[in-house]
């Protein structure tokens, strides 16, 4: 019954798209995407990603940043969405409890390239 309430909830507020955009750090970063394989050049990517979309809706950084899903990419049995930090970097994250989780960063594009 928790599951299928936490569940209900995440879909609920994703269909809030215009509240606050909130990114997250829960769980550990997977390994080969952390901060340690980033560059000087993509944490300032990083961070300017990160002060423009502090100032966004979901809406609004969907419509911007979103990149489509691949229905095989899970995390703990959440979907991973990705996002555009610039040309070549992205950060893979999960919804939960209407939170965006960091779980990769992806400087380089490795994943679902």
């Amino acid at each position: 019954m928790l599951v299928n309430n936490l569940k209900s909830m995440a879909k609920i507020l994703t269909n809030q798209r215009d509240v606050p955009f909130e990114l997250s750090f829960k769980y550990p970063l997977e390994k080969g995407y952390t901060f340690k394989e980033m560059s000087i050049k993509n944490i300032k990517e990083f961070q300017n990603f990160l002060d423009k979309v502090s100032r966004m809706t979901v809406q609004q950084v969907d419509k911007l940043y979103a990149k489509k899903p691949d229905a095989d990419d899970n995390y703990k049995g959440m979907q991973i969405y990705h996002y555009g930090v610039s040309d070549s970097f992205r950060i893979h994250v999960v919804l939960e409890a209407g939170y965006y989780k960091i779980i990769r960063m992806d400087p380089n594009h490795k994943v679902h390239k």
